[in-house]
């Protein structure tokens, strides 16, 4: 009787243990960050493999720095007809020019481009803003995560989180049906600042003038810039997180609303049905529109 009772119990076990949800975690550099993608799901090792090449691909495409890169060709004025490029037309015209893809002039004025980093002059900022140089640090790694929900969509996986150099992509319910759980880093340092609870498929993304950034005679310059002046933008912002449906919207719209301001981004969010977000001032005060679900800080609600 008790060598039965043995068996079976070993039976059940590996039962469970082959019903277990597969789960395929994978870190790797691209896009000159580190990124981790976590799967689970039947094909959840496939889908990390699709999901690398995926990023490797998209990186090879948009890159600024690579001569055969569709960047490249753009601002050789070749031209050029992708999806893409006609999305960015669309949030270029939202955000009243807020996000600008045609900063890449200005960027290299700066060196933030080749971390050769300098403060230019006037000219050398005006030639930069007139030269019209593509330049899509701002939306790529947001367009990777709507092109990485797409690859999953095809596959038989249930969820997925991934951190794609800060843009947090989710995909699916987690198994106890509770929220994904993100937290938003402290721009001033230390521990992080709140907890963003999202439901399903979602990008979480942040924008900061902490992020990218160098200082010269006791200044810091960072890298967000302001379309007209090509000078590094200066709002009263210190940090925008976006969560929406859709990852290059959310990275757009982080960077947009950083240059707006509190005030101009407010406004757009009320006319806006398709994200929620959270402002750091650099004053250390937070707001958060009335969909954000943060917690763990103290902060005002925008209200509609």
């Amino acid at each position: 009787m008790r060598k039965w009772v043995c068996a079976l119990l070993a039976v059940l076990v590996l039962c469970l243990s082959g019903c277990a949800e597969a789960h395929t975690k994978k870190t790797l550099f691209a896009m000159d960050t580190i990124m981790e993608l976590q799967v689970w799901g039947a094909e959840s090792e496939e889908a990390v493999q699709q999901l690398s090449q995926m990023i490797t691909e998209t990186e090879n495409t948009w890159s600024s720095q690579k001569a055969d890169s569709l960047v490249a060709r753009l601002n050789r004025r070749e031209t050029v007809d992708h999806p893409l490029l006609q999305q960015l037309v669309t949030l270029y015209a939202r955000t009243n020019g807020a996000f600008d893809p045609l900063l890449g002039g200005a960027m290299e004025a700066w060196g933030f481009r080749s971390k050769a980093y300098t403060v230019p002059t006037q000219e050398q900022l005006k030639a930069g803003l007139q030269a019209q140089l593509w330049d899509l640090g701002g939306a790529v790694k947001g367009y990777t995560g709507t092109l990485a929900v797409q690859c999953l969509e095809e596959l038989d996986v249930d969820r997925a989180i991934l951190n794609l150099g800060g843009n947090i992509q989710t995909y699916g319910q987690k198994p106890d049906g509770a929220p994904w759980t993100i937290a938003i880093q402290n721009p001033d340092g230390g521990e992080y600042l709140g907890m963003l609870s999202v439901v399903g498929t979602k990008a979480v993304v942040t924008s900061g003038d902490y992020q990218r950034y160098f200082e010269k005679d006791g200044v810091r310059y960072h890298h967000i810039l302001n379309p007209e002046t090509g000078m590094p933008a200066q709002t009263g912002l210190h940090a925008v997180t976006v969560i929406c449906e859709d990852g290059l919207t959310a990275d757009v719209l982080s960077t947009a609303l950083f240059v707006m301001g509190l005030e101009e981004a407010k406004t757009l969010w009320r006319y806006s049905m398709d994200f929620e977000a959270v402002f750091v001032t650099d004053t250390g005060k937070i707001y958060a529109t009335a969909g954000a679900a943060l917690s763990g800080c103290e902060y005002e609600v925008i209200q509609r």
